[in-house]
């Protein structure tokens, strides 16, 4: 389909529509077409890397790093009373 038979089929599209919120929807979509953030290939690579790290199991949940964060505190208090 070329781009002005494209914007024909919308055109029609469009005019048979009675849907007014979707067409409010439409309307912002082309209305903030730039406000659109376009995720740059190498960003994909690492969430692709980060997904299959998820499904691997490969993480930390927030259990974990309370956790090892309490571990933490308490060693840095232990540092900290001992004058180290």
């Amino acid at each position: 389909m070329t781009l002005l038979e494209l914007k024909k089929e919308l055109h029609k599209r469009i005019e048979s529509l009675n849907d007014e919120s979707y067409l409010e929807m439409l309307n912002d979509m082309i209305a903030h077409k730039e406000d659109v953030f376009i995720i740059p290939e190498h960003m994909k690579d690492g969430i692709r890397e980060g997904s299959n790290d998820i499904k691997n199991g490969r993480f930390h949940t927030m259990k974990d790093f309370d956790k090892k964060y309490m571990e933490w505190l308490k060693n840095s208090r232990n540092l900290f009373r001992q004058g180290v």
